[in-house]
């Protein structure tokens, strides 16, 4: 058990096999058009599935102006989409708009902004891509993941080589790797992960998986102490069975039959006395033979178990 405790990996991952959902959205900045914005919206979908792994859901039609960032994580939240790109969109002259285009990471991520001026609606896509390649976060492009750190981490490396967090995400290429966590305690962890492309690998806190263990550490104890006492008290049933087993032929000594002429054999009363003793000496000796058998099955079941689960 005590080798377990020591080795067992402290990254366990929740599952997260599906690329995160990055939804779309053009918002009026005013005097905006229909075409403009169905325009600006393929442009931006078009981009967006180039640049990233992500599930892209473009929202059609034009959407109100949002004042700050609480309004822009609603609209995400509206959308059902762990990843949001809002185009700000305002006409600039005949031909041209000027473009604000927002990242939005979950509802409680960070936010980043670029924008282009003087746009033509010609060439959205060409004069779109630097701006939505900026924003678009490392671990959601083609090819890459993200691994969750815990922010008590001392030091992380992947397949032999340090990381250092910049982020609450630590962009790697999608695929399985070799992930070292050092603690600030000084232990280690290493596990094997599979990154998935185009999403986050929660990680589980050091601390969490600490806490799990020594629960499963004190469930052990509690296992192997179940199994002795279990066991000992079947095992008294059992030479309790023994001893009633000895009076009921005990009581019976001295009891003997009449035969032939001789009469100096036990009376009746007496004779009836003796084996109705013997007979609940006998009944007590069976029912405690069953149970101490039975506890004993118990037990010695109990500690096969709790000793299969410590080596695994």
């Amino acid at each position: 058990m005590k080798p377990l405790l020591r080795l067992l990996p402290l990254l366990l991952a929740l599952p997260a096999s599906a690329a995160e959902r990055l939804s779309v959205r053009v918002l009026d900045g005013g005097g905006l058009g229909s075409l403009e914005a169905q325009l600006v919206l393929g442009a931006g979908v078009e981009l967006a599935r180039e640049l990233s792994a992500l599930t892209v859901s473009p929202v059609s039609g034009v959407s109100r102006r949002c004042g700050d960032e609480a309004c822009l994580r609603e609209l995400l939240s509206e959308a059902q989409a762990e990843q949001g790109l809002f185009l700000l969109v305002t006409p600039a002259r005949r031909g041209a708009v000027d473009v604000e285009a927002t990242w939005v990471e979950g509802v409680a991520g960070s936010t980043s902004r670029r924008r282009v001026s003087g746009a033509a609606t010609a060439e959205l896509k060409g004069a779109l891509r630097p701006v939505v390649a900026a924003l678009v976060p490392p671990f959601v492009r083609k090819g890459w993941g993200g691994l969750v750190v815990a922010a008590d981490s001392a030091r992380l490396r992947v397949d032999g080589r340090a990381v250092a967090p910049s982020g609450a995400v630590v962009p790697v290429t999608a695929g399985p790797h070799e992930v070292d966590l050092l603690l600030p305690s000084g232990e280690a962890s290493l596990s094997r992960e599979l990154v998935p492309e185009g999403a986050r690998l929660r990680l589980t806190p050091p601390e969490e998986v600490a806490a799990g263990v020594a629960r499963a550490a004190s469930r052990g104890k509690g296992l192997r102490a179940a199994s002795y006492v279990t066991f000992s008290v079947g095992a008294l049933a059992l030479a309790g069975s023994l001893v009633a087993g000895g009076l009921s032929r005990g009581a019976l000594d001295g009891i003997a039959p009449c035969t032939g002429p001789d009469r100096g054999c036990a009376r009746y009363p007496a004779a009836q006395e003796a084996h109705e003793k013997s007979g609940r000496y006998a009944r007590t000796g069976n029912v405690l033979l069953g149970v101490g058998g039975a506890l004993s099955t118990v037990g010695i079941g109990l500690f096969v178990f709790d000793l299969v689960s410590s080596e695994d």
